[in-house]
């Protein structure tokens, strides 16, 4: 229960945090700053990267191959455990 909890206050916190840098003037007058973006949709093991720039989609792709890696190590490291327990 206090897992469920300590999530939808980390949720709740990473909401607050994106609608507040929506409403953030830009510091020191920088009128023409360009912003960048991207997103990734990762369906089943493949990653659908969508980006303003290559710059950008190239980081991306980088965290969604990472964030592969990490999953998967974790779902290792689990199975394993799972089985020294029987």
């Amino acid at each position: 229960m206090v897992v469920v909890f300590a999530a939808f206050i980390l949720m709740l916190i990473g909401a607050l945090i994106m609608v507040l840098s929506a409403f953030r003037r830009v510091a020191g007058g920088e009128e023409g700053r360009q912003v960048e973006g991207g997103a990734v949709v990762v369906v089943g093991p493949l990653p659908i990267v969508i980006g303003t720039s290559q710059r950008v989609s190239k980081l991306l792709v980088v965290l969604a191959i990472a964030l592969l890696l990490v999953s998967l190590a974790t779902y290792l490291i689990f199975l394993r455990g799972a089985t020294l327990w029987r």
